[in-house]
């Protein structure tokens, strides 16, 4: 099943028309470009965030890092993965909220009754749990979904409200150790 398609499932499980919806980049950048696709609601606001694990930021600019993940099968990636993401879970450290920034000057004069959040998937839960935490801050009175297309680890922080694959790894083609098929 294509990418749109598990978004459209993914949409479908929602309850409530959302007023607002931001999407946790990088992979939740796709899912929400998607969601606008099926919603066309001029009312709705749309905003991202980036939240960048420390645990990833080296990874991203090392091309020997991107080659060394490109060789490795995934049977070693995804043990890497899992201990990756419960040690976070462990550590839950909350400092991150400080580095969220959204801008929040297309909510004045709205009334926001639902916020949406759309992220790929949910590994440790920090990033999803940070954003949460300022947009609940901002907005106490509001209702605040989490919805994912991969929930990786039900023992995570938090719990999306809505997903599609849970306890699965999903590989999407903006992860770090995505491999093309002619790295096999």
């Amino acid at each position: 099943m294509a990418f749109e398609q598990y978004c459209i499932e993914l949409f479908s499980k929602l309850e409530d028309k959302p007023d607002a919806v931001v999407g946790i980049l990088n992979g939740g950048g796709y899912v929400l470009e998607e969601f606008k696709k099926e919603n066309l609601d001029k009312d709705i606001i749309y905003r991202t965030v980036k939240l960048q694990r420390a645990s990833t930021k080296g990874f991203k600019q090392s091309s020997f890092m991107k080659n060394l993940l490109s060789l490795l099968p995934y049977s070693i990636l995804n043990r890497a993965r899992i201990s990756e993401h419960q040690k976070q879970i462990k550590a839950s450290n909350k400092n991150d909220t400080q580095n969220i920034e959204i801008d929040f000057s297309a909510f004045e004069n709205k009334s926001i009754n639902n916020i949406l959040i759309l992220d790929d998937a949910l590994d440790s839960g920090q990033t999803m749990q940070s954003v949460v935490e300022v947009l609940s801050n901002k907005f106490p009175e509001t209702s605040i979904k989490t919805a994912v297309l991969a929930w990786t680890n039900s023992e995570s922080i938090i719990a999306p409200d809505y997903s599609i694959f849970k306890s699965q790894l999903v590989r999407f083609p903006w992860s770090l150790d995505y491999k093309t098929k002619r790295h096999g």
